[in-house]
């Protein structure tokens, strides 16, 4: 009975020793564990400040009596005059002001503890914030202040637009809804970027973000982000490829229009046959004419027979270069970008010559944002070069590249001066104003037409190009145009016109 319990004492030893190793190798890990957590803690709680995200969060939720982040006051958001677009209040740093409300309100955007961040606010966020720190001289700067407590101060974000001339722009559109884009063709300094209907900023409610509100969309910031057809405006487009490729036939044009081979295609007519029909009257059609009195009158029967004749493929091309199939990229900024979507352009076969002569004419399936039209104005003005568009001072002016070239450019120039002098934008004749535009007629399936008008000022020295579009306006030169040559003349009383007959002086 001894050497059995003496036995069993010593078999029962290593067992013992195995869970005791066990435990101490589980409390080791545990303690690793507590370990990496701490250390994990601690450098949110050291260098947290320079965590976009942490400073957030910080600032929003956090009920501590002392919060650097509630120390820190958020920089503002200004025009090129110094005008302030976006600040913080003086008695409270968390909550945000937007002195000119809905003139801003989808390029500057909002900030709000309910419902986050949209616009520059969203884009620029911690470089506003202070903590977009690029150097280990900076981080240290910055955490000293925060340590001593001292004053910790955002960076203003100094924007190129004209406050002036965008109120302007939004007080013109009133409650219709639609877009006005302008910029300076030299460099691709935005002037204006209007967007309507608006919001208040400083009022948000969660019906704003209802279904209740998605036929007016007031969020969608329509001049990067609305997608439209085109209409006559993208005849600029096409006349461009015509100019290239030497064509200077005269076509006819008779009342009855021109239907594309294939059959089963409905007559394409210009506007003056339906124009006249709602009067009573008989349109006779313009005859056999050239590409620049088609230009500066809009026949769409001449342009769907240009487009057939060029061919799809030609189109195809030209729409490439012509920025359809590129992102355009108004401001990278320290948490984000804006970027406006991409125009669309279904890809055209020989076969379909229904397809080939709509989209001729900025129809069928085609569609643009207003800015990208802008950038098309203003690369016409430019002898043919765009520049990439840019809204912030601090950043470079590039170049985008080369539309076309500076000869074709040139007599683009000159047809949509001719348009202004004795064609369809005739209301945008002024004395002392020599402008330069293309007005443009959408048909949309939902309602009535789009109204359109791109142009540049003045014709010789460029130093503005503007496109507007108003949803449901009817004809472009009844309610898109008014618009843009209000939006000049304002240009103008302010001085902008002469900024770039300036430059080229001291240039020479």
């Amino acid at each position: 009975m001894v050497y059995f319990l003496h036995y069993g004492s010593v078999s029962t030893k290593p067992a013992k020793d195995k869970v005791s190793s066990d435990v101490r190798w589980l409390s080791r890990i545990i303690f690793i564990m507590f370990i990496a957590v701490y250390a994990y803690q601690a450098t949110w709680q050291l260098t947290g400040f320079a965590r976009p995200d942490f400073m957030a969060f910080m600032r929003t939720y956090s009920r501590r009596p002392v919060n650097p982040a509630k120390e820190t006051s958020r920089g503002r958001i200004l025009d090129r005059n110094g005008i302030e677009l976006a600040a913080s209040d003086d008695k409270n740093a968390l909550k945000r002001v937007y002195p000119l409300s809905r003139a801003f309100c989808h390029l500057v955007g909002y900030l709000d503890p309910m419902f986050g961040l949209t616009g520059l606010e969203a884009a620029d966020n911690a470089f506003l914030d202070g903590y977009s720190l690029t150097s280990a001289g900076e981080v240290g700067r910055f955490g000293l202040n925060i340590l001593n407590h001292r004053d910790v101060g955002g960076n203003d974000l100094v924007l190129t637009v004209d406050s002036a001339l965008q109120k302007h722009a939004v007080n013109l559109m009133g409650k219709r809804r639609g877009a006005v884009v302008a910029l300076q063709p030299k460099d691709g300094s935005i002037l204006v970027l209007a967007s309507s209907p608006g919001f208040n900023p400083q009022a948000l409610d969660g019906r704003l973000f209802s279904d209740d509100l998605a036929d007016s969309s007031p969020l969608l910031n329509r001049a990067i982000h609305g997608l439209y057809p085109p209409g006559s405006i993208f005849k600029i487009v096409v006349a461009a490829l015509a100019l290239e490729k030497g064509f200077s036939e005269r076509l006819d044009c008779p009342a009855q229009g021109y239907t594309p081979a294939g059959g089963r295609y409905r007559p394409i007519r210009d506007h003056e046959y339906y124009a006249l029909k709602k009067r009573g009257g008989t349109w006779k059609g313009r005859g056999r004419i050239g590409i620049e009195e088609a230009f500066a009158f809009s026949s769409n029967v001449f342009f769907a027979q240009l487009g057939v004749r060029l061919g799809g493929s030609e189109l195809n091309d030209i729409a490439q270069r012509f920025l359809f199939s590129m992102p355009v990229t108004l401001f990278e900024g320290s948490s984000g970008s804006i970027t406006a979507r991409q125009g669309r352009w279904p890809k055209l076969d020989g076969q379909d010559m229904g397809s080939v002569a709509q989209q001729a004419i900025g129809q069928g399936a085609i569609l643009v944002t207003p800015l990208q039209m802008a950038l098309i104005t203003a690369a016409i003005a430019l002898d043919g070069q765009v520049y990439a568009p840019r809204i912030a001072v601090r950043t470079p002016a590039r170049i985008l590249g080369r539309l076309t070239e500076p000869e074709v450019a040139q007599k683009l120039k000159e047809m949509m001066r001719k348009t202004v002098e004795r064609g369809t934008a005739v209301g945008a004749k002024i004395k002392g104003l020599p402008i330069a535009g293309k007005t443009g007629t959408a048909q949309v399936p939902d309602g009535s037409d789009h109204s359109w008008f791109v142009c540049f000022a003045p014709m010789d020295t460029p130093a503005i190009a503007v496109a507007v579009i108003i949803e449901h306006g009817g004809y472009g030169a009844s309610s898109a145009l008014p618009v843009a040559v209000e939006l000049i003349k304002k240009a103008k009383r302010m001085g902008l016109l002469e900024t770039q007959t300036a430059d080229s002086d001291k240039a020479m």
